[in-house]
């Protein structure tokens, strides 16, 4: 049985109704993932190579939001270990350290919330919120062949080719940086 002209305008027809279907969900699907990088806020400066940086984050992890206090190992290829983590309810928009005592604040749904040292929520009033976000205000971005190279008084750090969001010293002497880009999280040293 031979196909009329008809039949076969009608089958190329659906066969492009169903790949141009599918192209448009796809599409759809992976344009609405809009990459959210981490929340971060430096609890301890490390003071010398022995003396390991410890850092806050607060991310998204698969279908979770999770609150995460991390010592990065100096002497172990600069490994995250993981000290304690929580989920969160909701989406953090800003996480803060607190002025006094080791714990941080995050802001979930336009409200701050008080986490203590053993990430267990508190009751606490806002005004003990330190509003400092650790980035330091002396330095300056440079692009350079499609790279991007912070100058930092008289040093450069050079983060590669994606753009950094935040950058947060991790040791008081200034050698040790941690770089939060758009898609992953850099540990970065200076030689002094």
């Amino acid at each position: 049985m031979r196909e009329t002209r008809k039949e076969r305008r009608v089958r190329y027809l659906l066969l492009f109704i169903c790949i141009s279907f599918t192209t448009g969900a796809l599409y759809y699907k992976y344009s609405k993932q809009i990459i959210n990088p981490p929340l971060v806020t430096v609890l301890h400066q490390s003071l010398n190579k022995k003396d390991n940086p410890i850092i806050v984050l607060a991310k998204k992890q698969e279908n979770n939001y999770i609150l995460a206090e991390y010592e990065v190992q100096i002497e172990d290829n600069y490994l995250f270990q993981t000290r304690r983590s929580i989920i969160l309810d909701r989406k953090p928009t800003m996480i803060s350290l607190d002025k006094e005592s080791k714990g941080v604040w995050v802001k979930i749904d336009g409200q701050w919330n008080y986490f203590t040292s053993d990430f267990e929520l508190a009751t606490r009033s806002t005004e003990y919120r330190d509003r400092n976000t650790g980035e330091p205000s002396n330095l300056t971005t440079i692009k350079e062949d499609g790279r991007t190279i912070v100058q930092l008084g008289d040093k450069q750090l050079d983060v590669g080719e994606s753009r950094n969001n935040q950058l947060f010293s991790l040791s008081k002497d200034g050698s040790l940086w941690l770089v939060i880009t758009e898609q992953e999280i850099i540990i970065s040293t200076i030689e002094n």
